[in-house]
């Protein structure tokens, strides 16, 4: 529009003008807040995941750790005879049944079994 106004229409077009400009300003806003509120939503959303994971995985360590216990065995072998103990068990052989020499427990698999001493009848 290159064509020379009358004030009265000028002003008409300026407020169209300075009304289009705020509601696209009010638009843009409203998107960067939108986005902003986006951006934050995904930051709690990880924050929030990663503390579930670290709860999740805190509480599998603890039970692996319970049933590692639990289980962590060792054994002696003295000749034929095979005894087995816990580590956190109080209840276990200390002595060969056959022959009464000390054993000695090991998690080593292939650890060399004693000699077992028993009388031959």
């Amino acid at each position: 529009m290159n064509q020379d106004l009358m004030p009265f229409e000028a002003e008409a077009v300026a407020a169209d003008a300075a009304k289009c400009e705020a509601q696209r300003a009010a638009e843009q806003h409203e998107r960067e807040a939108k986005a902003a509120a986006k951006a934050l939503a995904k930051v709690q959303r990880d924050q929030r995941k990663a503390e579930e994971d670290i709860a999740k995985n805190t509480r599998r360590w603890k039970r692996e750790e319970k049933t590692r216990a639990k289980n962590d065995t060792l054994t002696a072998q003295c000749g034929i005879n095979w005894y087995s103990r816990r580590r956190d068990a109080g209840i276990f052989w200390t002595h060969c049944r056959s022959c009464d020499q000390e054993l000695i427990y090991t998690d080593d698999k292939n650890a060399k079994p004693q000699v077992c001493k028993a009388a031959k009848v």
